[in-house]
């Protein structure tokens, strides 16, 4: 009573504000929460009475003003419940469109790496029949001359 009076006192002039102060101190926090039942002789969870959608809110409210420590015991009070909204196999959707879309940008890209490669293989074949033909040339003029200079003698 003395917490709640202190609180009110605090919210003179918004009392939505001091309503929720209340809840976040006694509701959201597991000692004084245990406190409260125990004076009230009630064995009860709020979480059973939020709505699983809204838990991930409420999660994050305790850590932020309650600390990882009453994080952890509200996981552990709503844990089901929050396992039971999510949707299993729309988390398996995207986690493959997620894999599909790597495995297509790897396989664009092992596409132009395997263009590239044939490019140079054109340009090294193109290079050896040059090269070839410059040979054949050269012993075709060696042959020529060689062949004037037995005519002549």
């Amino acid at each position: 009573i003395k917490m709640a009076t202190e609180i009110n006192e605090g919210h003179v002039s918004d009392q939505e504000a001091a309503g929720r102060e209340k809840c976040i101190q006694t509701q959201l926090n597991s000692e004084t929460k245990a406190q409260l039942c125990r004076l009230q002789g009630v064995d009860h969870s709020v979480f059973s009475d939020i709505d699983p959608l809204h838990l991930p809110e409420v999660l994050s409210l305790i850590a932020r003003r309650n600390g990882q420590g009453e994080l952890y015991v509200a996981l552990s009070s709503t844990i089901i419940a929050l396992f039971s909204t999510m949707n299993r196999e729309r988390c398996i959707q995207l986690r493959r469109e997620y894999h599909a879309a790597i495995a297509a940008r790897h396989r664009a890209i092992a596409a132009e790496h395997e263009t590239k490669v044939e490019e140079l293989d054109n340009e090294l074949a193109t290079i050896k029949e040059t090269t070839l033909a410059i040979a054949a040339s050269e012993v075709r003029s060696q042959n020529n001359v060689h062949s004037q200079s037995n005519k002549r003698r």
